[in-house]
């Protein structure tokens, strides 16, 4: 099983949760040729959102609202200066099962145009969490 858990973070006027997975950033899971990662940052928690958006944004992490996407896929990482999933957003299926959830088939989506697979050179394969660690962690956007 992979470890998760959530830390605030600042970027400006933003307070948001940095996803973290077996204690790297989730863009740190992700890698170009020459090291970079990606940009993008956690939907979780945003400060700027009000409670409604936080609450549909934790229930689809926790699959119990599907995702507004077609691909039914969550994104995870979004733009860092609005959040609009139409800059480009790193999406993920997220499957619930009875103790565990599953992060799996990774892409890269805009919601106005078929997503794409995702091209960094290193990127994560599946992640598996255990449930209750993965909720308590998740909830915490609330």
């Amino acid at each position: 099983m992979n470890t998760i858990s959530t830390v605030t973070t600042s970027k400006g006027e933003l307070t948001y949760l940095e996803i973290e997975v077996d204690g790297k950033l989730l863009a740190q899971h992700f890698a170009g040729r020459q090291g970079a990662h990606p940009s993008q940052i956690s939907p979780l928690g945003w400060s700027s959102s009000s409670h409604d958006q936080r609450a549909i944004t934790v229930a689809q992490f926790l699959a119990k609202k599907p995702s507004e996407l077609v691909s039914g896929r969550v994104p995870v990482l979004v733009c860092e200066e609005c959040g609009d999933i139409g800059c480009g957003a790193i999406t993920v299926r997220i499957i619930c099962e009875s103790d565990h959830i599953t992060w799996t088939d990774w892409f890269y989506e805009n919601g106005y145009e078929p997503g794409s697979s995702i091209v960094w050179p290193i990127k994560p394969g599946n992640f598996v969490f255990s449930m209750n660690v993965y909720e308590t962690e998740i909830r915490k956007a609330l």
